[in-house]
């Protein structure tokens, strides 16, 4: 069960675009141009939204985890979390008690009864065979896995062998700190998510999705250079994150749909903060941010002045 659910968390988090393969829409893919800048101040960029009384600092968050050693100028966002009324970070995508039993036949999709190895075409399991014992990990440790499962599980442990690091944390205890918790004005809810994505996992695409896995576990050094891109605010680098694990998961149903909910969502979790006096700070993934249709492009549709990091004020 924690192994399914941590796709799902992945799915969540992602609802990014397609598989290379497929001619399928990609939110992501296309980013506004003109915010693509390297930040003035120390550490990652950020970006104010704002109106006649009130600010909010967003900084934008990694594509992923940050290799093993990367430390981060942490001092304007701590700098920008005093006095702050409000902090938002992620949309929140709930299932329920009523959604369990989607969940367990989801979970049996994701499972396979017979070893993985054995089920993978052939060039696929060469490939698959190759990594995983790159990363010291015997073939049993996947043998209950479906395709698309394996895939979440080998991209994890790439990153767990070489002890990467998830930034959320991190910026939770610092909120925390100041008595700031995360905050959204609405949660989405996933059932319906979950049953389109029942509905077109097909071996075809867990396939893709496992293939996608491989292609972002063998582009170790690409995500490095990625992430030491975000740490010093050099957004073009940033952006350069291997993505093709997420973008796989909008080859299940409903995973474009879901990605423009949460992103109108953070959008107005914005706006909402906007109606208080003072300042908020948010931490919103870059792609999500940037994105044509995207939340700071919602947010200057809307009439709030945005600013980028290579603009001064």
């Amino acid at each position: 069960m924690r192994k399914m659910l941590a796709v799902l968390a992945a799915v969540a988090s992602a609802w990014a675009g397609a598989g290379a393969a497929q001619d399928l829409p990609d939110p992501e893919a296309n980013i506004v141009e003109e915010v693509v800048v390297t930040a003035r101040l120390p550490g990652p960029a950020w970006w104010r939204v704002s109106d006649a009384d009130t600010t909010v600092y967003i900084m934008g968050g990694p594509e992923g985890s940050l290799p093993p050693g990367l430390t981060w100028d942490k001092s304007v966002f701590e700098r920008r979390l005093e006095r702050a009324h409000t902090f938002i970070t992620g949309a929140s995508i709930v299932i329920g008690i009523s959604g369990l039993p989607a969940i367990l036949k989801l979970r049996s999709q994701l499972k396979s009864k017979e070893p993985l190895e054995t089920m993978l075409p052939p060039d696929l399991r060469a490939r698959f065979v190759i990594a995983r014992e790159r990363l010291g990990q015997p073939a049993k440790r996947y043998a209950g896995s479906g395709p698309l499962l394996a895939g979440q599980q080998l991209v994890g442990d790439s990153r767990e062998k070489g002890r990467w690091r998830n930034i959320r944390g991190e910026i939770e205890k610092a909120a925390k700190r100041r008595r700031l918790k995360p905050w959204t004005s609405a949660e989405l809810d996933g059932r319906p998510f979950l049953k389109s994505a029942m509905a077109s996992l097909t071996p075809q695409v867990q396939y893709q999705c496992l293939e996608a896995a491989l292609d972002d576990v063998e582009a170790g050094r690409q995500a490095r250079l990625a992430g030491e891109g975000w740490a010093r605010g050099d957004v073009r680098a940033a952006l350069e994150y291997p993505r093709s694990f997420n973008r796989c998961l909008l080859l299940l149903g409903g995973g474009e749909r879901m990605w423009r909910l949460a992103t109108h969502n953070q959008a107005r979790d914005v706006e909402v903060a906007l109606k208080r006096p003072g300042h908020a700070v948010a931490v919103i993934g870059l792609r999500r941010l940037l994105a044509d249709d995207g939340v700071l492009e919602q947010l200057r549709a809307r009439g709030y002045t945005v600013r980028g990091p290579g603009e001064p004020g």
